[in-house]
């Protein structure tokens, strides 16, 4: 967004630098005539702006000919050095928002704002006989700077009035996705207002992430680099910063080179905006359950599924730690540690080979201790599917550890 610069109406003329550079009498002449004959004026700039493709289309004849008209008293008075009211004074900021709110690109603003030089010079020259050309082109130079002050003031209030309204537009934004975000998607009006804001068709495939506090300036940053031309939405949202970017056409996961590195909970895909809000409530129970400060990149629900279920469980997690770990509090500690530490080690590879070379250890110690822990609690973590219940049931003991 642009810094928009002071838009305030200059006090003083432009003419000269400071206002004080004598007017030349041929020049207020003319000045004078003009003023009685502003409709002159106007009846040449409405129909070459009227032209502009960018202003046919949004901005009214009868608007375009009172700020017309309103324009050029005040250039007129400018280059005369006659009194500017206060009203007038206010003509090139109003302007400026006023273009601003209806749409009209910069670029087409300025250049119509510039003509005004031309129409002024052009009545002028109608109006001087040729023995008179000499005093008003020393005069040209109050004609340039009256547009210039005009065009800067008109420029800066335009930039203004657009930070102003990307201001609005994000509150409004902000608002609408907390609120679609809180929802359950179902309301097809919330739906579609959403879509709108965010310029995305709402039955698009969505990425969500999410950042815990730790993490929230590595993904503005990621955002901020990556996915320009996305369309990317970053909420804050139950204290983490959730985003929602719509995915490529075609595209089943977000590249990979989106969330490169950064330390956050990454959703399943959502199949359209109305899935959004649910998919976003999957994302944040990845990330309460992640830990950020060992995490290398998005951690998936595939990867986090088991603290995430444990979470869910309530005191069912305590019961079926329990359940499945409790033969196993009658051992000192240090073989406490050692039994589920080659558990989850084969669990992990399904090799004894391997776990042997990662535990340094001889591949009977690892036979040992995968039959002393079905010994003790009757499972086997060689079957897949105990193998399964091992793991969750070490997670619920882990959170219920802290």
């Amino acid at each position: 967004m642009h810094n928009a610069p002071n838009t305030e109406p200059a006090r003083t003329p432009p003419a000269g630098g400071d206002g004080s550079a004598p007017v030349p009498p041929e020049l207020r002449t003319l000045v004078r005539d003009c003023l009685d004959d502003l409709d002159d004026l106007v009846g040449r700039y409405v129909p070459e702006v009227s032209a502009f493709d960018d202003y046919r289309a949004v901005v009214p004849p009868e608007d375009l000919r009172d700020t017309a008209r309103s324009c050029f008293e005040l250039l007129l008075r400018l280059i005369g050095g006659l009194p500017v009211p206060e009203d007038l004074r206010a003509v090139p900021d109003r302007l400026g928002r006023r273009r601003a709110r209806q749409g009209v690109p910069l670029e087409p603003l300025l250049q119509a704002v510039r003509l005004d030089f031309r129409v002024l010079w052009t009545a002028f020259l109608e109006r001087t006989r040729p023995e008179d050309l000499s005093p008003l082109t020393r005069g040209a130079v109050r004609v340039w700077e009256a547009v210039e002050f005009h065009t800067v003031h008109v420029h800066a209030a335009y930039l203004d009035q657009v930070a102003v309204l990307a201001r609005e537009r994000e509150r409004e934004r902000t608002a609408l996705m907390g609120r679609l975000l809180s929802s359950d998607g179902r309301d097809q009006r919330l739906v579609a207002q959403a879509a709108t804001l965010l310029q995305v068709n709402a039955q698009s495939d969505f990425a969500v992430a999410v950042a815990p506090p730790e993490s929230q300036q590595d993904l503005r940053r990621a955002v901020a680099t990556r996915l320009a031309g996305q369309s990317p939405h970053l909420q804050q949202h139950n204290g983490m910063l959730v985003l929602v970017v719509r995915l490529p056409p075609g595209a089943v996961a977000p590249p990979p080179a989106w969330l490169d590195g950064v330390a956050c909970a990454l959703g399943p895909v959502a199949r359209g905006l109305a899935r959004v809000p649910d998919t976003a409530r999957v994302t944040e129970a990845i990330a309460m359950t992640m830990d950020a400060a060992t995490a290398r990149g998005p951690v998936t629900l595939v990867e986090a599924w088991m603290p995430v279920a444990a979470s869910r469980l309530g005191p069912i997690a305590g019961m079926l730690a329990d359940s499945v770990l409790g033969g196993l509090d009658g051992l000192a500690p240090h073989e406490h540690r050692r039994l589920l530490e080659t558990v989850v080690a084969y669990c992990e590879s399904g090799s004894v080979a391997a776990v042997s070379r990662e535990l340094y250890c001889h591949r009977n110690t690892v036979l040992n201790r995968l039959s002393r822990f079905t010994e003790l609690t009757g499972l086997h973590p060689t079957r897949p599917a105990e193998a399964a219940t091992v793991l969750f049931a070490l997670q619920c003991a882990r959170l219920r550890t802290g």
